[in-house]
């Protein structure tokens, strides 16, 4: 820990009654948090991960966040790998002060860069120093014990201080073919390419969703309470070290988490407007940190479990996780989704696109190539293979339909005095540069100066490009196959007539569709982060541990204005980062 000695701090504090906003004299409420279900998958189940956790996430994704215990270990620790297979191997850390903020327009926790890069070694020095300089001693403490600890001192806190080595762009898993879980599918590196994995489709390289991200700690170390971008899936696993301590909240009561954070976290006053949107945002800057017995206090359900070398945790689609680490540590973690996560992706969507926040993913793109590889391979198949009824193929299905209906109902209300040209897009998506919309399918653009695309649903949108130019409708040009696949879905159920957007291009560019309403909560579906409240106990397959524990993601998004790739081409230019913790 740097600054000054949190032992010493505590010592000079003793008799004190320093007054916390949160009430945390009692801390029993620790043992209060019940915890997420424990998976002991066999060497069988473990081959093909993305089919296992779909197996297990109806159960799971009720408590927001689940561990799995790895039936097979790595034979390079992670010391090994970053101090000898990646030789230059060093990283920056983030200093995080250890106290709890009230949360107002004079008190607000911000973090920093320390400003020094580190070996691996040179920073488990530093760590087992400050955790020796705490506890005097250098053994393994009951988890129970760290996590009182830490709530003590978060209260308690002045001035003290810990480094977090977070967004850390490498792994640790080992390139050694003799390795057995560097060359399984549970090796993170890989698991944005797996067969079932939509990140696949992502063309670009994203650290810490289409590659995984190291995060190095030391005791107390903490990831603040967050939401995973996109309301995507997240794994990390658990390399070497101390435990963690992680907390979550289920996708179902993500929007009462946002309630009680906006009602009893934060001040009224630096928040404005918005409301929960308004919350959202605000922890989207991952340096909010609060117990969760405010959780508790609320009837707001929360979940915690105690990650150990070897084990991996999942947080499930938009359910909120914080935690900290016991000691010296090193984890790692990305990204993923598969099909049925679409319809959570398209509320995220939506929630971005009314706060004018960057995606960091092509959405938009991401379902309608995932629908159309559906759609292909629907039609290859006999009729009584068919995936119609599967929940899945509902989660992409439905979402398409939409969005191909949305856009029709756009074109078709762009059709007044004027006529705008159209052309092809031959390329990826662009980002509308009034509201940040990722479009795939069609989009408003200068074909002479490329730059300020609009996407198609506004109420009120420019009728000439910034560079005086009329805009032209750019359409992908296999927006044929695109409406082949949506009149086939749509089979069998009610739905509109024709579907025709190919040859609708006569338009006002004053009339046009509004932005898509905010998003609404969603309850009791499963495998997308939503589902019901657990009503039983975790099946017998499921085994529960005595610890908690929490591990880290981070993420950092870019605000400014979109830029287009070239003229010929035009392509979206996404913030290729996660977003980092933004100082406030």
């Amino acid at each position: 820990m740097t600054g000054k000695s949190p032992i010493t701090q505590r010592t000079a504090r003793h008799g004190s009654h320093k007054l916390c906003k949160f009430d945390l004299s009692d801390l029993e409420w620790t043992n209060m948090i019940p915890e997420c279900p424990t998976y002991h998958p066999s060497e069988h189940e473990f081959e093909h991960p993305l089919v296992y956790l779909q197996k297990i996430a109806h159960e799971a994704s009720k408590y927001g966040i689940c561990k799995i215990v790895s039936p097979i270990a790595a034979s390079n620790p992670a010391a090994f790998v970053l101090m000898k297979e990646k030789k230059n191997f060093k990283f920056e850390t983030n200093v995080q002060p250890l106290r709890l903020s009230k949360w107002n327009e004079k008190d607000i926790i911000t973090f920093s860069m320390r400003g020094r890069k580190y070996t691996y070694h040179d920073f488990e020095v530093l760590a087992n120093k400050a955790f020796f300089s705490r506890f005097h001693s250098s053994r393994d403490l009951p988890s129970s014990y760290v996590e009182k600890e830490f709530w003590h001192e978060m209260a308690q806190g002045e001035k003290g201080t810990v480094e977090y080595g977070v967004n850390v762009e490498g792994s640790a898993f080992s390139c050694d073919p003799n390795d057995r879980l560097g060359t399984s599918k549970w090796n993170l590196k890989n698991f944005s390419q797996l067969p079932q994995s939509l990140i696949r489709l992502v063309d670009r390289e994203i650290p810490g969703i289409t590659d995984p991200m190291l995060y190095i700690g030391m005791l107390f170390s903490m990831f603040a309470w967050h939401v995973e971008d996109h309301y995507l899936y997240s794994i990390n696993y658990h390399h070497s070290g101390a435990n963690k301590t992680w907390y979550g909240v289920p996708g179902y009561a993500a929007s009462q988490f946002e309630k009680t954070v906006l009602q009893h976290v934060y001040c009224n006053k630096i928040i404005t407007k918005h409301g929960e949107d308004g919350a959202f945002k605000f922890l989207a800057q991952k340096t909010t940190m609060f117990p969760p017995n405010v959780m508790l206090q609320h009837d707001v359900a929360v979940y915690k479990a105690v990650q150990k070398p070897g084990e991996f945790i999942i947080t499930f689609p938009r359910a909120y996780h914080a935690g900290f680490s016991h000691g010296f540590n090193c984890g790692e973690a990305v990204n993923f989704a598969n099909g049925d996560w679409f319809p959570l992706g398209a509320a995220a969507s939506r929630r971005y696109t009314h706060l004018k926040m960057m995606p960091l993913i092509p959405y938009e793109e991401l379902l309608c190539k995932e629908a159309m590889l559906v759609f292909k391979s629907s039609r290859v198949r006999s009729s009584k293979n068919k995936p119609e009824d599967t929940t899945s193929y509902q989660a992409i299905m439905l979402p398409f339909m939409h969005l191909m209906q949305s856009y029709k109902t756009s074109l078709l209300r762009l059709n007044s005095s004027r006529k705008l040209h159209s052309s092809s897009n031959t390329t990826g998506s662009q980002i509308c540069s009034l509201c940040y919309r990722d479009c795939y399918v069609a989009y408003l653009l200068c074909k002479y100066c490329f730059s300020h695309p609009i996407c198609l649903f506004h109420d009120i949108a420019p009728q000439t490009c910034l560079c005086g130019r009329d805009y032209t409708i750019f359409k992908r040009n296999d927006i044929f196959a695109l409406e082949e696949a949506a009149k086939s879905f749509q089979q069998g159920k009610e739905c509109v007539d024709k579907f025709s957007l190919s040859s609708i291009f006569s338009c006002n560019i004053n009339d046009c569709i509004k932005v898509p309403e905010r998003e609404k909560s969603v309850r009791g579906t499963s495998f997308l982060g939503v589902a019901s409240k657990p009503k039983t106990k975790v099946a017998d397959s499921t085994k529960h541990s005595d610890e908690r524990n929490k591990s880290t993601t981070k993420h950092w998004r870019n605000n400014g204005l979109p830029s287009v790739r070239g003229a010929e081409r035009p392509g979206i230019i996404y913030n290729l980062r996660k977003r980092k913790s933004k100082l406030i």
